[in-house]
């Protein structure tokens, strides 16, 4: 195979790690069941000075923010016995950020599916086993999902804070998501072991999905050969 080819399939490789990536992080973060389990693991952080009912309310007033159904960050909830606005200026700001994040990554996503489909489109047109590479190209780009799962939980068991702040200080220009746990809404909400749980829950959604395209990949390719040689 030609060089220009490999590199296109690896370039395909990575579209569909992309695509599958940004999938499975807004299936995890777009779902308020998510939220509110999470807040029961938490045994509903009494710290919110919300019940049961408004920390729901402030979860899916979340998800709208950040599907874009959502101008303005600002929730009203019964907060300490009052109906009250739960965010500051800081909070509304930072999720401003957070935003344009996301608006990038749904960005990235159909980028990575349309390129997918035009590379794919070509290959087709020029390699004559593209059948056999296009399988193979899922089946290791699998394999290598595997991989970054288990850097994923390294860095999760190894030093979660550490490498979350390093997230943030490579994704922020600005020190607006450092909150007060004390008075800050959005950090009692949503403390460092929900984004614990979040990472790991992404992270099992993309592996699988990856995982089982490739390995049903690498069934189909070998069915393949088989057919090929008889």
């Amino acid at each position: 195979m030609k060089w220009r080819l490999r590199f296109i399939y690896v370039v395909i490789g990575i579209c569909v790690t992309l695509f599958t990536w940004v999938t499975a992080l807004e299936l995890v973060t777009y779902d308020v069941d998510h939220y509110l389990t999470e807040f029961e693991k938490q045994e509903w952080n009494p710290a919110t000075g919300m019940d049961q009912e408004n920390q729901a309310v402030a979860a899916e007033e979340i998800t709208r923010y950040l599907k874009g159904n959502k101008n303005d960050f600002q929730t009203t909830a019964v907060k300490d016995g009052d109906f009250q606005e739960l965010y500051d200026e800081r909070e509304r700001v930072h999720m401003e950020d957070v935003l344009f994040l996301f608006e990038r990554a749904r960005m990235i996503r159909n980028v990575s599916l349309a390129l997918t489909i035009v590379l794919l489109g070509y290959v087709v047109a020029r390699d004559p086993r593209w059948k056999n590479h296009w399988l193979r190209t899922l089946f290791y780009t699998g394999l290598a999902n595997v991989d970054m799962m288990i850097l994923l939980g390294l860095l999760i068991w190894l030093d979660f804070s550490r490498y979350f702040t390093y997230f943030h200080l490579l994704l922020f220009d600005n020190d607006l998501w450092i909150l007060d746990p004390g008075r800050h809404v959005l950090i009692q909400l949503l403390p460092e072991t929900f984004f614990i749980n979040t990472a790991i829950k992404i992270g099992v959604y993309a592996m699988s999905a990856l995982l089982i395209v490739g390995l049903t990949a690498w069934v189909v390719e070998r069915r393949l050969k088989k057919g090929e040689a008889s």
